[in-house]
């Protein structure tokens, strides 16, 4: 009788041991499939987001920076992906909910980047921001002051160009009912074709439009020039660590030196970049927008 429960007790051990060991396998197989799963789902970390504010319309842009994205791509060895946002607050949105691995942008948007503590400037262009006053060339305007109380058309509101342009009235001491009226159009573009149509007396864009423009024997004419800012930089995310960012820095500065480099240099409209950090942006730190254009969707 003992020797047979003992028996009897075996058996019984031997199955428990063979049905835990199915379930051991059963959720093995099942851990690497949804493990397998997962991981085709994730981005590959070798692929960067490189997000580019939206100056232009989308089309446009993707022609523009598509170059400077291969070129990156190359030097890098690894997969980039470009993309922009709708509007100006929508992709500081997305900058500060940290959905961009590289970032160029407007030079006082870049301080809301940097001042999170999640993006570094590593670069700028060699040609700074400069915008202009402009009129139709056969306009009666020929000086500043002749806008005292008449339609000004500008870029965005928030636009960099639109924010200094209104300062640089005020420091001209065209105030209060001297003081010209502002009307804000999607872009630079926009905002001149508001002057050729009559809409607006005169409008306030940058000089690469004002360039552009006057290539293709648009008639505009330069009333006024405001003071030089830094141009666009380049930003990365500070949590994709030191070395990566000094690759693409390097990468960017040396892009003169080499004859693909330049002709990605020209295609994009910059004559080069130099190396750049948070203080040589301290300049637009007084047009810093405040939190208020991040919303609520911003990261805490």
């Amino acid at each position: 009788m003992t020797f047979a429960k003992k028996g009897k007790n075996d058996m019984s051990l031997n199955r428990l041991v063979e049905h835990r060991g199915g379930v051991a396998i059963f959720l093995f197989f099942l851990y690497s499939y949804f493990n397998s799963v997962y991981a085709s789902q994730v981005p590959d970390r070798k692929t960067l987001i490189m997000g580019v504010f939206p100056i232009v319309s989308s089309g446009a842009l993707f022609k523009r920076f598509a170059p400077l994205k291969d070129y990156l791509e190359q030097e890098l060895d690894r997969k980039l992906v470009l993309e922009t946002a709708k509007d100006f607050p929508e992709f500081v949105r997305r900058t500060a909910k940290r959905q961009y691995d590289i970032v160029i942008t407007a030079p006082h948007f870049s301080l809301l980047a940097t001042d999170s503590g999640d993006y570094k400037i590593i670069s700028r262009p060699k040609r700074d921001l400069v915008s202009l006053l402009v009129v139709p060339k056969d306009s009666k305007i020929i000086k500043l002051s002749q806008l005292s109380g008449k339609l000004i058309a500008t870029p965005p509101a928030p636009a960099l160009s639109t924010r200094s342009g209104k300062d640089y009235f005020k420091s001209k001491d065209l105030v209060a009912e001297k003081a010209p009226k502002f009307k804000a159009y999607k872009s630079h573009n926009a905002a001149y074709q508001a002057a050729l149509a009559n809409d607006a007396v005169a409008a306030l864009v940058s000089i690469n439009s004002v360039n552009k423009a006057l290539d293709r024997g648009i008639p505009l004419r330069i009333v006024d020039r405001l003071p030089a800012m830094p141009a666009m930089p380049t930003l990365v995310a500070t949590d994709l660590g030191d070395k990566l960012a000094g690759e693409i820095e390097r990468v960017m500065v040396g892009m003169e030196a080499t004859k693909h480099g330049k002709l990605v240099l020209k295609k994009v409209g910059f004559p080069g970049y130099l190396s750049a950090r948070e203080k040589d942006y301290e300049s637009v730190r007084p047009y810093k927008p405040g939190s208020s254009m991040i919303g609520s969707s911003s990261k805490k």
